[in-house]
């Protein structure tokens, strides 16, 4: 099966090479409904960013469903689960494409698995809308690739602004993981820091990377006791983020600490277990963010998974999901004439959108920036309960 689908995709190229209709431009779209594909983690150590977010995108789809649908069409949802490997990732893209056969690839989760599957993706100019992820060659794709969270290079930058004009910092140092996340995170920070002519901030010694396999932290956090800085940037995702912050408690360390959105939520710091033993960590410990709701913003999910997912709590990955399949649904509903590939991806490339949980997702053609604009949120604990609240407006890079 495997060979077959590889002829298809060459088929495909060869067609759309010669000017043709491209193979499968109307697949995934009956009069009745509308079969969308996506792949994450839901096993494993990070399942507790997987299955909350896909709780979410599910109960858009429900909720939506049980409404009468998007033009007259439920949508449909085939979720596979690639347990953070990204060649598991890989297949299971091609599956859903070649073989479902779904209309677009929606919320692919993880950026390991997003970044193997990209070129499969960009081969078959499937619509691929909203990433799990915030790699920044996602924006440097083809024009079927529709970003919405923030990449990691701009968020790097933000994170470099705040150091200066927030945290007050005259000397940083950032742990970084030694992959798309943390190689794209420590380029924007020192894009950042060169832009604003503060270079100064971050010496080569205080920009420390790490491998993926790594489970003791001790020379990394070693080396940042020893550049004593202001303020110490995670770049790091779930288990070594985790790790690491562990380690920082343990060593004592008392400084401010600024992570990735990707961590901003409390199900993260449950993996922290900070609890009393580890005071620093609540006190010291701020993440980004990128979602802005308010009360009558969150009340749709709310209800949603009231209905759906009783037994779930909402966080963060639960608003991501839900964010990728209002997103994908506001293509859907702007799109004009028949829904196939070709006029779906013409009206994306051009999609304002305003009226969902993000403050606003906009395209224009050849830009897939993503969200830009930022904040900055703090732990707090109260009654033994550990979140985050907000301590910064959210702000783009150079406006502050």
């Amino acid at each position: 099966m495997k060979k077959a689908t590889k002829m298809l995709a060459l088929i495909l190229v060869f067609s759309l090479m010669l000017g043709g209709t491209a193979l499968g431009a109307e697949q995934g779209v009956t009069d009745d409904t509308i079969t969308v594909g996506s792949v994450g983690v839901t096993s494993g150590p990070a399942a507790f960013i997987g299955i909350p977010y896909y709780e979410g995108m599910e109960a858009y789809f429900k909720t939506l469903n049980a409404e009468g649908g998007v033009e007259g069409r439920e949508v449909e949802l085939i979720q596979r689960d690639d347990e953070f490997d990204p060649a598991q990732a890989r297949d299971h893209v091609e599956t859903l494409i070649y073989d479902d056969e779904v209309f677009a690839i929606v919320g692919q989760l993880g950026t390991p698995g997003v970044v193997s599957a990209a070129g499969l993706v960009e081969e078959a100019g499937i619509p691929s809308v909203y990433f799990g992820s915030g790699a920044a060659e996602m924006a440097e794709l083809g024009d079927n690739f529709f970003p919405v969270q923030p990449n990691y290079v701009n968020e790097g930058k933000l994170k470099a602004q705040y150091a200066v004009d927030y945290f007050d910092a005259d000397s940083i140092a950032v742990l970084y993981q030694n992959d798309e996340v943390g190689n794209d995170g420590i380029t924007g920070i020192r894009e950042g820091l060169e832009e604003m002519g503060r270079e100064d901030l971050l010496s080569d010694d205080a920009a420390i990377s790490y491998g993926l396999d790594r489970t003791d932290f001790t020379a990394q956090i070693q080396q940042v006791m020893v550049e004593d800085p202001d303020l110490l940037i995670i770049f790091g995702l779930a288990e070594t983020a985790s790790l690491i912050i562990r380690g920082v408690e343990d060593f004592g360390l008392d400084m401010p600490m600024l992570t990735t959105y990707s961590n901003a939520d409390a199900s993260f710091l449950d993996t922290i277990e900070p609890a009393e033993t580890a005071p620093n960590i609540i006190e010291n410990l701020h993440v980004m963010a990128w979602l802005e709701v308010d009360e009558e913003g969150m009340e749709p999910l709310e209800e949603a998974m009231a209905e759906y997912y009783p037994d779930s709590m909402i966080n963060a990955y639960t608003m991501a999901g839900w964010v990728a399949a209002e997103t994908f649904v506001a293509g859907v509903r702007a799109t004009e004439g028949e829904l196939n590939w070709d006029n779906y991806l013409e009206t994306m490339d051009t999609l304002h959108f305003t009226e969902g949980m993000a403050p606003e997702i906009s395209f224009e053609p050849g830009v897939r920036e993503g969200v830009t604009h930022m904040s900055v949120l703090q732990v707090y604990e109260e009654n033994g309960h550990f979140d985050f609240e907000q301590v910064t407006d959210f702000k783009e890079f150079g406006d502050f």
